[in-house]
C-alpha cells in the first residue's frame, strides 16, 4: 500500500514537472515561481507543487535558475538559440518599442475610461435634481416669508419676552463666570505640584475649558444689554 501511494505520488509530481517544463519552453521567458503559479492556476496546480516541480528541473538541469537574493527566476536553457544578427535585434527591438507604446496608449485609453465612470457615478440623476430643486424651493419660500416679516416691520416677540430672554442670558453668563472663577481658584492651588501638560491631563480626566471648546466668555458678554452686568 506504502509502495502503490509513493508511486502515485512519483505520477503525479513527474505530470507537474511535465506541465511547468512545458509552459516555461513555450513562453522562453524569464519568470518566477508565482507568475508561473499565476498561469498554470487553471489546471489545478498549486504553487507548493510548481516550486518542487521548478527546483526539480533547475538541478536536472532542464531549465536555468538565476538566484536575485531571495528572488528565483526560471527560464529555458538558452544555449541551443540561435544568436540574432545585427537586422533581426533591430527589428525585435522595434517591434518591443511599438508594443510599448500600445501599452501606453491603451493605459491612458483606461485611465480616461474610469475617470469618465467616476464621473457618471457621481453625476445626479434627473430625479435627484428635480427633488434638490424642490427642497430649494421650498426653502427660498420659507426664507422669504421670514424676509418679508423682516421688512414690514411686525413685532416678532413681545417686550416682557425680551426681557425675560435678555434675564436668562445675563444669569446664565454670571453662572459661567462664577465658576469658572471657582474652578481656577482651585486649581492654582494645586498646579504647582503637577508635571506634564496641563491641557493632556485635563483630557484624563474630563476637564473642558473654554478654550478646548473654542468658547471666550467676553465674547460672549458682550451681547449682553449695557443694564445687564455680568458678576
Amino acid at each position: 500500500m506504502l509502495a502503490e501511494r509513493w508511486n502515485k505520488q512519483e505520477l503525479k509530481n513527474s505530470m507537474v514537472e511535465q506541465q511547468v517544463l512545458h509552459f516555461i519552453e513555450q513562453q522562453n521567458r524569464p519568470y518566477n515561481a508565482q507568475i508561473v503559479a499565476d498561469n498554470l492556476a487553471q489546471y489545478g496546480l498549486k504553487k507548493g507543487p510548481i516550486q518542487k516541480a521548478l527546483d526539480a528541473l533547475s538541478e536536472a538541469g532542464k531549465i536555468t535558475c538565476k538566484e536575485f537574493g531571495k528572488t528565483k527566476i526560471y527560464l529555458a536553457p538558452q544555449d541551443g538559440a540561435e544568436a540574432l544578427n545585427k537586422e533581426e535585434q533591430d527589428a525585435k527591438l522595434k517591434e518591443v518599442q511599438e508594443l510599448t507604446d500600445k501599452c501606453k496608449e491603451g493605459g491612458e485609453a483606461v485611465r480616461r475610461l474610469r475617470k469618465a465612470l467616476a464621473d457618471t457615478r457621481n453625476t445626479l440623476t434627473l430625479e435627484q435634481i428635480e427633488c434638490n430643486i424642490n427642497d430649494l424651493q421650498g426653502q427660498i419660500q420659507e426664507q422669504s416669508g421670514k424676509l418679508e416679516t423682516l421688512r414690514s416691520g411686525a413685532t416678532l416677540i413681545s417686550s416682557a419676552e425680551r426681557v425675560a430672554i435678555e434675564k436668562a442670558f445675563s444669569a446664565a453668563m454670571s453662572h459661567w463666570a462664577k465658576r469658572k472663577r471657582i474652578f481656577y481658584n482651585i486649581w492654582n492651588s494645586l498646579r504647582e505640584n503637577i508635571e506634564g501638560k496641563i491641557a493632556d491631563l485635563f483630557e484624563d480626566i474630563g476637564v473642558e475649558t473654554d478654550e478646548a471648546v473654542d468658547a471666550d466668555l467676553k465674547s460672549f458678554e458682550q451681547l449682553l444689554p449695557k443694564k445687564f452686568k455680568v458678576r
